[in-house]
């Protein structure tokens, strides 16, 4: 059978998909830095209690709740010379970089209340910056292909370039520490210089890879759709947009999956460094070992995820991958937790938190760019029912439940540290064993409750391969 044909009929140009992915760099920065660093750094290094830190990344996300679909509905209303998405584009690239930065070198002898309204201002106006870049930069891929499967290929570089980016990143931070403990006379990662460094080496990358996409992309402007101008009172805007983001049942399935996942997600993440270095004491070498492994993780995922997807379709491949994370990230610890384990410091400890993270991080990453694809399949559905083409009101879901990753993820990973007892100051080797105990079995009850919500949340989604390909009909993007 001849496979249907949409607005383009050959398969996007490899340049393409190249510069519409390498744009991800900047946000796989920023979200492997607030996702893995942030709490930890403010709590560890500059002295702010876990609960104000908390505190303050999760009021950050309140500041998103109301500037995220705005700046996507305002991207998709934009009419210029440079089209509904570059010129936000161009714009972000230098307050993204300035402000990631400043965001790693506060002011020294600040008091908390001083240090904890930095971390808030500074952390806002970052994460609305990386905002107007990463929205409309998204919405560029329903739009550069309308095809079901092209799409995910599309997405695909989009979430390699911000994987790897950040891991690679990752990496080179703690080649930086293992050299610098080695050479010095303190663990590197305690260190404030270390970040300042971090801050001012991924500040240029970022702008970079914006500048990039956005300047890669510019051919095709000429190609995308140009709304209609017209002068919309705020009662107008505010309903549209609720129209908007209401109007597709399946919509509102993934939006409320993925805000689950990413604080689910988000208590992982911003716990990943107080695992490492406290609950199994690995040295900066051993952290580095296990972030250079991560680089194949994705070829697995590669691998397994289309033949999940063809046999079961992208809703159920999504959460058999998702389940298989969540397994293996929660089992190593209570292992841990159960006495199964060898003491900290053998080499079975890191070979199997090794194994295990590597398995879920393989298919959390493929898992991921199938959830995003099918809010990319809600386009269609959304325009049917309203008349507009709103990609960037829609996928502002994927930026805000990102965020929620180091956001509402951040204050429940502050708060798990609060009930633990967690000591200020604290020492690897040197935290008592009933505060790990109760911070581990805290932190993977959380994650498995919110987790086992998200699946069940997914698996209420309708849309298939075959109910996409009527809507394209209906809408006439299928040619004969």
């Amino acid at each position: 059978m001849e496979t249907d044909k949409v607005n383009n009929p050959h398969k996007l140009p490899f340049l393409t998909k190249f510069f519409y992915g390498f744009g991800s760099l900047a946000y796989g920065i920023k979200d492997n830095a607030f996702n893995y660093f942030l709490l930890f750094v403010y709590v560890q290094v500059f002295g702010l209690s876990p609960d104000l830190a908390g505190l303050a990344i999760l009021l950050m996300l309140v500041i998103d709740a109301i500037s995220d679909p705005l700046i996507g509905y305002y991207s998709d209303n934009m009419k210029s010379r440079w089209g509904r998405r570059h010129p936000f584009m161009y714009f972000s690239a230098v307050p993204v970089a300035i402000s990631f930065f400043l965001i790693w070198d506060p002011p020294d002898n600040l008091t908390q209340s001083q240090l904890f309204w930095f971390l808030l201002i500074v952390g806002a106006i970052i994460r609305t910056a990386i905002t107007i870049y990463e929205i409309p930069s998204n919405a560029l891929g329903p739009e550069l292909s309308k095809d079901y499967v092209e799409r995910s290929s599309l997405l695909s570089y989009r979430y390699w370039f911000g994987w790897w980016g950040g891991l690679a990143v990752w990496n080179s931070l703690w080649i930086f520490v293992v050299y610098s403990t080695y050479t010095g006379t303190q663990d590197a990662r305690f260190v404030a210089d270390t970040w300042m460094t971090y801050g001012l080496v991924c500040s240029p990358i970022m702008f970079l890879a914006i500048v990039v996409t956005a300047l890669g992309t510019h051919r095709h402007i000429k190609d995308l759709h140009s709304p209609e101008i017209q002068r919309k009172t705020p009662k107008v805007i505010f309903s549209e947009l609720y129209e908007t983001m209401t109007v597709s049942k399946n919509y509102i399935i993934l939006f409320i999956a993925m805000i689950m996942m990413g604080v689910a997600g988000g208590i992982a993440t911003n716990l990943t460094l107080y695992f490492y270095s406290f609950f199994w004491e690995f040295t900066p070498l051993n952290i580095l070992t296990i972030g250079l492994s991560l680089f194949l993780a994705p070829l697995v995922g590669l691998v397994v995820s289309p033949l999940l997807a063809n046999k079961f379709g992208k809703r159920n491949g999504a959460i058999i991958l998702f389940a298989t994370s969540l397994t293996v990230e929660n089992g190593v610890i209570a292992l841990r937790l159960l006495g199964l384990l060898p003491d900290n410091g053998s080499p079975i400890v890191l070979g199997a938190v090794l194994l295990f993270h590597f398995i879920g991080v393989a298919t959390s990453v493929i898992s991921f760019t199938t959830l995003n694809s099918m809010v990319w399949d809600t386009v269609e559905e959304v325009e049917i029912k309203t008349g507009r083409r709103m990609e960037g009101t829609l996928l502002a879901a994927r930026s805000f439940a990102a965020k929620c990753m180091s956001g509402a993820g951040a204050f429940a990973a502050g708060l798990i540290l609060t009930y633990s007892a967690w000591p200020k100051n604290a020492a690897p080797g040197q935290v008592d064993e009933t505060i790990l105990f109760n911070f581990g079995f805290t932190a993977i009850t959380a994650s498995i409750i919110l987790w086992s919500i998200s699946l069940f949340t997914i698996s209420l989604v309708t849309t298939t391969k075959e109910s996409h390909q009527e809507k394209l009909s209906e809408l006439n993007y299928i040619e004969d």
